[in-house]
């Protein structure tokens, strides 16, 4: 694995929304170690254009440094970006600043950028990311700073979390998680209310606890698969792929889908009103979380509409 500094830069369009698509798909390229604050500054050289957000990440990657950056042209690809003006706007701007201390000098690459010493919105943002930042010839990237500190940079503060580093609290979902904790003991205290019965009587009860052991299994059987990629946030983790066999094959969120078929079966089991609304609850919450974690995916793997078009089901299998 190596280290490698990208900068990031936007100045037409939504500009945030671009940035924030980078670090997103930046994610299935290696791990994401840090992310500095958004920075905002006027644009040098090319035509009259608007200003520029600029950041730099910091990604821990096995790709060689020609491979990462046509990984990154590709990124800029998918925000529509167009190579037609010198220096003009950009929706998507991905440069590869550093990778680890290696020199590069090639048609498809140079490495360091032959930019970087001499530009502010670079080497600041540089330094809050990869504060021990040093250039091949063992140079720190610290001690660049004062030969552009009369450059005009405006910091608009950290990134758009709160801790300003991918994978924090915000960004993953963490309320969709909170949420969904909170459901689940809604529907045990609803259990516990009593209140009114369902009619049904025992072949109501036999279907809830069939249900509900289908969910039990559905949902092991989806967190086995998963392994060490198992994540209760929305944001999947970096690296890994698209899990085409087993119970996914038949269904996309198996372990949603067994939740919400448990806390149903189990309802269904108690003869529970209450527990059968809040389950019912639960279940379009689930739904729409799973919507969420899809559009991530989809960022992050080309190939997920393929798999989301050959398997139909999102939490229970031939279903829904």
């Amino acid at each position: 694995m190596t280290r490698a500094a990208i900068a990031l830069g936007s100045n037409l369009g939504e500009r945030l929304d671009h940035i924030r698509f980078a670090i997103d798909a930046m994610a299935g390229l290696g791990k994401i170690l840090s992310v500095s604050g958004l920075y905002e500054t006027a644009p040098i050289g090319g035509p009259e254009q608007d200003d520029y957000l600029n950041a730099v990440a910091v990604l821990e990657t096995t790709l060689p440094p020609e491979q990462l950056l046509l990984a990154l042209h590709e990124i800029e690809a998918q925000r529509g970006r167009e190579r037609t003006i010198h220096w003009g706007a950009r929706t998507l701007d991905l440069d590869l600043l550093l990778y680890g201390s290696t020199v590069v000098d090639s048609q498809i690459c140079t490495v360091p950028h032959p930019r970087l010493v001499e530009r502010r919105f670079v080497i600041e943002p540089l330094i809050e990311a990869w504060p021990e930042a040093q250039l091949p010839d063992g140079t720190p990237v610290a001690g660049l700073l004062a030969g552009v500190a009369g450059q005009d940079l405006t910091p608009l503060g950290p990134f758009w979390l709160n801790d300003g580093v991918p994978g924090g609290f915000h960004r993953k979902g963490g309320w969709w998680v909170v949420v969904q904790f909170v459901l689940i003991a809604a529907v045990g205290g609803g259990l516990a209310m009593g209140g009114p019965v369902l009619p049904g009587g025992t072949a109501l009860r036999i279907a809830g606890a069939a249900l509900a052991l289908a969910g039990l299994a559905q949902a092991f059987l989806g967190i086995i698969q998963l392994g060490d990629r198992l994540t209760p946030f929305p944001e999947p983790l970096g690296g890994g792929g698209i899990i085409h066999g087993g119970v996914y094959a038949i269904v996309r969120h198996p372990i949603y889908g067994g939740i919400v078929e448990g806390l149903i079966g189990i309802s269904l089991f108690q003869e529970s009103v209450f527990g059968l609304v809040l389950a019912l609850v639960a279940g379009a919450f689930f739904w729409m979380k799973a919507g969420r974690e899809e559009q991530r995916l989809t960022r992050r793997f080309p190939n997920y509409d393929d798999y989301r078009a050959g398997t139909r089901a999102r939490l229970i299998p031939w279903v829904l």
